[in-house]
Order: structure tokens, then C-alpha cells, then sequence
């Protein structure tokens, strides 16, 4: 059987003495599909409607590897968590647990990223080892969701969002948002607030414009939006309403100097957020170019003087 694993943690598998900008966190695994997934989301490299190469997920190249091969070298590593990426196909769920089981026997944590499924089938993940459930909500608002081409309602991404809590516990279910797909940003500060109120985390991703897609020609979002996102999204997950923090002037969001003091110290809300040792490097970003989500504290600490500026603008 093949699987696909992103180029960071293949080259992680096969010699971690080899030195990157950034080492991946856990090891990225996707189904494999020859003509990618059956979902048609408009933003997504792998989607049926898709003119892109089915190597990328994003701007990350996903080789094709045998699962055997995979198995044996995260077994001899020094990984404690796998990261399972789904695609819709014939036969995905299935799959998808013979593969969690696979990966859980070689005593690696699992995380499954999957569409929604009955209840039933999430407590089969449970049982063959998965410990963490990543749901891509990623629009933050029925609108977008429906723009975007999501595979099911909107709706049915919430309902699923909330028994999977009840299934794998609060804060064991990390919910994708995509910041810059057109959502107004009280959309994105409610549908934030309304996961982590659910017992969800939420793990941000910036749009990336992608060649072939169908948003391929939509732009991303700026740096300020999104460092906007992280912050919100830092002091939403440390139990304060939106409303607590936000002031709107001149149609733009600023927080209050109170709430930004603490974040000043170590710029913690810029690091990516997800699953336990995910950091998911240059996902989103090339190399030598300002990150959206910074893998670690030492890319933080390289932006320093830029980061205290963006905090400054955002500040009122």
C-alpha cells in the first residue's frame, strides 16, 4: 500500500542528522490517491476540480512511499506522533483505521484529520488508537463554507465537531480555520469563540493561493489579519470573549494594550497551533520569507523586531 508523507518528515525519517530551517514536529502521513480527493474544495491542491498536482497538499510536496517502508522508519525514530491526513476515496475510512491501528502498534500517537463520519466509526479510531481528531471546519461562516465548496453542510461540520468531543474528550479535537477565505472578522471571532465553548481547540491556517485551484487567482490574507487571528484566537483559548478585547476603528480590529502585555513576553500566540508537536513548517510560507505560523522559538526569535511592531499596530 502507498501513502503519501510530506517532503520535511520524509527527509526527517531517512536522516535526522540532515539540518532544515525547520524540523517537523510529528510525522505527516496522507492517504494516497492517484487522482487525489473526491471532495471539491475550491482552495484545495487535491480536490476533484483541481488542475494541480496531486504531490502537493498546499505548497508542501507529498512523496509517494510504500506504508511498509514508512512503518519500519518511524519506528526506528525519534517521532512520538503521527498525523494521519485523509482524502474522500472508495473505501477512505476503512483504510484510514487499518492505518491508525498500524501506526498506534508501533507505539506513536495518532491524530486522524477526516471529514465527518457517524459517531460510531469515530469510537473504531479510538479503539485502534488514534487520540486526537482534526476536523477541517475551515470557513467561519456558512457563507464561506458553502463559496468554498465544502463536501457537507455546514451544519453537519458543527454536529460532528461536537460528538467528537464527546468521543475523544474536551481539547482532544483540533478544528482547521483557514484565515483569508472572505470572512468578515466578528464571523471568524464567533465561530473561534463557539468551538473553544464546545471543548474544541482550534489550529489556524493562512489561505494559500495555490496554481490549478480554483482560488487560485484569491489573494492570501496580510500579515496584520492574521497576527490579528493569532491573537484573538490565544486570548479566546485563555477563557476571554472577543468582545472583552476587540475595539473596532475605522472597520479595523485592535486589541486592548492590556490583553497584549503578557503576549509581549515570548510571542507564544505566533507559534502554529494544533495537535500536540505539530508545527507543520512552511506549510503555508516559504523559506526566508516572513512566516504566518512559526514552526519554533527560534524562527520566533529571528522576526523579534518585526513581531513587536505588528503587536504595536494592533495595540489601542
Amino acid at each position: 500500500m502507498l501513502v503519501r508523507v510530506s517532503i520535511g518528515s520524509l527527509v526527517a525519517l531517512k536522516d535526522a542528522s540532515i539540518k532544515v530551517s525547520a524540523n517537523p514536529g510529528l510525522v505527516y502521513v496522507m492517504q494516497h490517491s492517484p487522482s487525489g480527493c473526491a471532495a471539491a474544495c475550491a482552495f484545495c491542491t487535491q480536490g476533484s476540480m483541481s488542475a494541480s498536482s496531486k504531490d502537493f497538499l498546499s505548497r508542501v510536496v507529498w512523496p509517494a512511499v510504500e506504508l511498509d517502508s514508512v512503518i519500519r522508519m518511524v519506528k526506528r525514530s525519534h517521532f512520538q506522533r503521527v498525523c494521519l491526513q485523509t482524502v474522500i476515496k472508495e473505501g477512505f475510512i476503512e483504510e484510514a483505521l487499518d492505518l491508525t491501528a498500524k501506526f498506534s502498534a508501533v507505539g506513536r500517537g495518532v491524530s486522524v484529520s477526516i471529514t465527518p463520519i457517524p459517531t460510531k466509526l469515530l469510537k473504531a479510531f479510538v479503539r485502534n488508537g488514534a487520540d486526537y481528531l482534526g476536523v477541517g471546519l475551515d470557513a467561519a461562516s456558512a457563507e464561506i463554507a458553502y463559496h468554498i465548496m465544502k463536501p457537507y453542510p455546514w451544519k453537519l461540520y458543527w454536529r460532528f465537531i461536537e460528538e467528537g468531543v464527546k468521543v475523544f474528550g474536551e481539547g482532544r479535537v483540533v478544528t482547521h480555520i483557514i484565515v483569508g477565505l472572505g470572512e468578515s472578522v466578528r464571523d471568524f471571532l464567533e465561530t473561534v469563540e463557539k468551538l473553544y465553548k464546545l471543548g474544541s481547540e482550534v489550529s489556524l491556517f493562512a489561505f494559500t493561493p495555490m496554481k490549478g485551484t480554483l482560488m487560485e487567482s484569491h489573494s492570501g490574507p496580510s500579515i496584520r489579519e492574521y497576527r490579528f487571528a493569532q491573537l484573538a484566537t490565544y486570548l479566546i483559548s485563555k477563557g476571554f470573549k472577543w468582545r472583552e478585547f476587540t475595539i473596532f476603528r475605522g472597520g479595523k480590529p485592535y486589541i486592548k494594550s492590556e490583553f497584549l502585555e503578557e503576549v509581549a513576553k515570548d510571542f507564544r500566540p505566533f507559534l502554529t497551533r494544533g495537535c500536540p508537536g505539530c508545527n507543520r513548517p512552511f506549510y503555508t510560507e516559504r523559506p526566508g520569507e516572513e512566516l504566518y505560523n512559526f514552526p519554533d522559538s527560534d524562527s520566533l526569535r529571528r522576526w523579534e523586531g518585526r513581531l513587536v511592531e505588528e503587536l504595536i499596530s494592533l495595540k489601542v
